[in-house]
């Protein structure tokens, strides 16, 4: 299922009908002070007054903490976690809604009871995640026509714990030219009509992984699977739409010219830059007072200036001087050598280690967004040593600076804390595909992530 763009599982899509409806019965049963078994659909429309302002909330907090994420869905541990954070974030929204009387038909005490009643359901049914991907509906059927590099990219994409319990796997021999890559297991001889196999087994997509096989190519059966509503895809974009990260290594020259996206047109630059300013200007007003206690901290902590500026590479690779706490000590590149900063750096001051871990650092990179020189959601801008060697060993690394850099981004929410080339590599393929599918959308869901990266200090160096 495509919403704005973007895909959305299977999984995702019912947990989430699940769950709203779990929110919106409890949030009747108490207001009308029945059982959930006497629900009257005669009184939707009541319900929907009383029940939808906290559950949108409700499911905003949820996704700002991540629990739609494909790793939340198979971690029990993690999603108990975030389900208990949720609940205590929906309680506070709550009283907040009912000082302010949004939600007047319903007093805070009724909502408070009925969120109490509505995450034991919700943590029993996510507890039971691993369960329902042997449900088939809710798992996909993915044939891989090849059994060459490319397919192996596929295997490895589907094979973890994560996407490998939403998918099932089978790769057909495409033929002699074709040097297996993948386990025997999961391979199979070419049938005599790949539509009528698919049809049989209920395939539900096909990935074409010919690694550069022109002859090999069955078109007549790719067009009927087609005309039978089955998808036909390449592994790249099997690979992208999955995983959230452009499939780097199987991009080819007419990538950046022919795929559709990387463009925000004029309404959608309009959008951007007034989130934006907004973001950033609340996130300064609403923060003074932890900046002035923070900028105090470090005076007192370590000699040195409150605020560490330095040159990073912007848009189209102009640079520019950002703005940050300083969080190591002064001149900690005494011998004028560039580092990466590393976990357990012995350059990061005592108040460092904390501002790195809560992020307090960033926020003056507000002002940059505001001068204009930053978005507040964009890849993370660089040193000028760091990206000429980056681009000189990484394809396409320059493409980054296609967008303004940002203080939070796809790859700062989606991959940890990285300080190596390969690092840098495989955040590369998660800005791509930032800068490929980037709308005023996916840029909030983003800003609401990074409220599980502040809160959980996932990724802190």
């Amino acid at each position: 299922m495509m919403l704005f763009g973007h895909h959305l599982r299977r999984m995702t899509v019912f947990l989430c009908l699940l769950e709203a409806a779990i929110f919106v019965a409890a949030f009747f049963a108490v207001a009308r002070g029945l059982p959930l078994a006497n629900f009257n659909p005669a009184s939707v429309g009541e319900v929907f007054q009383v029940a939808v302002v906290p559950t949108v909330l409700l499911f905003l907090a949820m996704v700002a903490l991540g629990t739609y994420n494909i790793d939340v869905l198979q971690s029990p541990g993690t999603v108990t976690q975030r389900l208990v954070a949720v609940a205590v974030l929906g309680g506070i929204a709550t009283l907040v809604l009912a000082a302010l009387g949004i939600c007047d038909l319903i007093s805070a005490r009724q909502m408070v009871l009925a969120e109490a009643a509505a995450f034991p359901l919700i943590l029993v049914g996510r507890l039971s995640v691993r369960y329902l991907t042997a449900v088939p509906v809710l798992r996909s059927r993915a044939l891989v026509l090849g059994t060459g590099p490319s397919a192996r990219r596929v295997w490895e994409a589907l094979s973890g714990d994560n996407l490998g319990r939403l998918y099932r796997f089978v790769a057909i021999d495409a033929g002699a030219s074709d040097h297996p890559e993948v386990p025997a297991a999961r391979t199979m001889s070419r049938p005599e009509s790949i539509a009528d196999f698919a049809l049989r087994n209920n395939i539900d997509q096909v990935v074409v992984a010919l690694d550069n096989q022109p002859d090999a190519m069955p078109m007549a059966d790719l067009v009927e699977c087609r005309r039978r509503g089955i998808k036909v895809e390449d592994t790249s974009a099997f690979i992208e739409r999955e995983t959230g990260k452009v499939d780097l290594d199987g991009l080819g020259a007419g990538w950046l010219v022919f795929d559709k996206g990387f463009e925000l047109g004029p309404l959608g630059q309009l959008l951007k830059r007034g989130l934006d300013v907004a973001v950033s200007g609340a996130l300064l007003i609403l923060f003074a007072p932890v900046l002035l206690a923070t900028a105090l901290l470090i005076k007192l902590d370590s000699p040195g200036p409150v605020f560490y500026r330095q040159t990073r590479v912007g848009l189209n690779g102009k640079p520019y001087s950002i703005l940050k706490f300083r969080s190591m000590v002064q001149d900690a590149e005494k011998d004028g050598k560039a580092q990466w900063a590393k976990s357990g750096d012995a350059r990061v001051t005592r108040v460092g280690a904390i501002i790195r871990k809560t992020r307090v650092d960033e926020i003056p990179q507000a002002i940059n967004v505001l001068k204009g020189d930053m978005s507040f959601v964009g890849p993370r801008p660089e040193r000028p040593v760091f990206v000429d060697q980056l681009a000189a060993e990484i394809p396409y690394y320059n493409e980054r600076h296609r967008v303004k850099p940002g203080i939070t981004g796809w790859a700062q929410i989606s991959y940890p804390y990285g300080a190596s080339v390969e690092d840098a590599r495989e955040k590369l393929k998660y800005d791509l595909y930032y800068i490929k599918h980037q709308s005023f959308l996916f840029d909030l869901v983003i800003i609401l992530q990074t409220v599980r990266i502040v809160l959980f200090a996932e990724g802190a160096r």
